[in-house]
């Protein structure tokens, strides 16, 4: 099952894939911190996937886990 994250960068809507929830995870949280604005990470239709709150927890657990 393919997993996307859907994110903003310079102002256009992108959206790449990742074969686990492991790398769609770890690649939102890199997109964040590389300036983007990540809107959506799941594995169904684009309407249906982890929204902005529940990403901003994940970040922040990602960020404490790699001791950033």
């Amino acid at each position: 099952m393919t997993w996307h994250v859907q994110y903003r960068d310079g102002g256009e809507d992108r959206i790449c894939r990742h074969p686990t929830p492991e790398q769609a995870v770890d690649a939102a949280c890199g997109l964040i911190d590389g300036g983007c604005q990540v809107t959506g990470i799941g594995t169904g239709p684009l309407t249906d996937s982890i929204g902005p709150e529940e990403i901003e927890k994940i970040y922040d657990l990602w960020r404490r886990a790699k001791g950033l």
